[in-house]
């Protein structure tokens, strides 16, 4: 069975050295890759990345931390619009946008950016991918200020068990990666979440999952280690953790399969 990830940032420089050789070893195994664009430049480089690969898609977003940058969030609308006049376009989501609290970036620059993305989703009608870094609270205020149309994933999920209820109740998926090997905060929120609400990810180049080293580089060969923890919290095989993630990942993405 093929793996869907869905979150990476493979124009990132770390992959510099080899990503046309990762992107061709991607397709024996992958079903589904979304690259998340982080700012404008980003936006241009996942677009062409997903032009180029069948199974591979991307996300048109600013994330908080370029928020410094004031980057015009007109010049991403203006390469929605041409993406939805396009029947064949691979633009699946808005994001990744939230709030970043562990790093001193601008707080409320970072909820303006956040409330305009979430303005964005809905008038395309896109799911939206959210990053929620020791900020899940604030993030739950503006959601439920903000109802997002079309959901969307709660990108590298790292909040309390207790937290990530709310979020699933709210319609949004849990996107679990590499630290679900490592933390048992992780483990217990994939414990309650029902498995129809959890997708994998790797958010490369970073949080590869054990047994690699924290802060080697990570890629989408290593999903596999992410299914396996997750079988192992849920007590049920490896197949099921696949099938379902991947179906979740079409659902919530909106991809044909």
């Amino acid at each position: 069975m093929l793996y869907f990830d869905t979150h990476a940032h493979y124009d990132w420089e770390e992959f510099n050295v080899d990503r046309s050789e990762l992107f061709d070893n991607f397709e024996k195994e992958l079903c589904g890759l979304v690259n998340i664009a982080i700012n404008l430049e980003s936006a241009k480089k996942v677009k062409e990345y997903a032009n180029k690969y069948s199974y591979m898609y991307f996300s048109l977003g600013i994330h908080p931390m370029e928020v410094k940058k004031e980057i015009s969030l007109k010049s991403i609308e203006e390469i929605i619009k041409s993406e939805i006049k396009n029947k064949n376009s691979k633009l699946v989501a808005i994001g990744e946008t939230g709030l970043d609290y562990h790093f001193n970036y601008p707080i409320e620059l970072q909820k303006k950016y956040f409330i305009e993305q979430i303005r964005l989703a809905n008038k395309y009608e896109l799911p939206i991918i959210i990053h929620s870094r020791e900020s899940q609270g604030d993030v739950e205020m503006i959601l439920r200020e903000n109802v997002v149309k079309k959901a969307g994933i709660m990108h590298c999920y790292s909040g309390t068990p207790q937290e990530s209820k709310k979020f699933v109740e709210m319609g949004f998926y849990l996107g679990v990666g590499g630290p679900v090997t490592r933390y048992k905060d992780v483990q217990e929120t994939v414990r309650i979440t029902p498995i129809d609400k959890i997708v994998i990810e790797t958010d490369s180049p970073v949080l590869p999952p054990e047994p690699f080293k924290k802060h080697s580089r990570n890629n989408s060969l290593y999903l596999k280690y992410i299914v396996k923890k997750i079988a192992e919290i849920k007590k049920i095989p490896e197949e099921e953790v696949i099938n379902f993630t991947t179906q979740n990942a079409y659902k919530v993405y909106g991809i044909k399969n």
